[in-house]
């Protein structure tokens, strides 16, 4: 990783980061729309959220890693790799305190992606919701820090 490609990964994280934003955003407003089909919308953009959110993290991997497998408990993998300080390769990018809220979402949306027949719960998605909007809210000092610590790693500032 140098410098410019750092600049560039930051961008798109950031970008990234607005796609979250709008769909916690969108999530919360669903939930409280009492009309057909409000719960399953908001269920749409929890799983948009945690999609977006999951690019974070691959695009993280390839830039640092050069790659990651895509097989078997991938999703969670990437969870765990992102908590991890890779000493001469990256900082962590997740607080490990964090892991286990990302491991909600993460469930959820495996559950809208793949069940056939799901009733939603309105408190489910609430808390869900809510916790979407918190992460929303941290994802751009996430980056910031992460940033400022590769930097500092590389010695591209004082």
């Amino acid at each position: 990783m140098d410098a410019a490609g750092l600049t560039i990964l930051l961008k798109e994280l950031e970008m990234d980061c607005a796609v979250v934003r709008d769909a916690a955003g969108k999530a919360a407003e669903r939930i409280r729309q009492e009309v057909p089909g409000h719960l399953e919308a908001c269920a749409y953009e929890l799983a948009r959220l945690y999609n977006t959110f999951e690019r974070m993290l691959e695009r993280i991997c390839e830039e640092f890693e050069n790659q990651f497998d895509k097989r078997g408990d991938y999703h969670e993998r990437l969870l765990q790799r992102l908590s991890l300080a890779l000493p001469g390769i990256r900082p962590a990018f997740i607080a490990q305190d964090w892991v286990g809220d990302l491991r909600e979402l993460k469930g959820f949306r495996h559950v809208v992606r793949h069940a056939y027949d799901l009733t939603l719960r309105t408190d489910r998605l609430a808390e869900l919701s809510q916790l979407g909007q918190r992460l929303a809210a941290q994802l751009p000092q996430w980056c910031a820090d992460f940033g400022k610590k590769v930097r500092s790693e590389q010695g591209w500032e004082p």
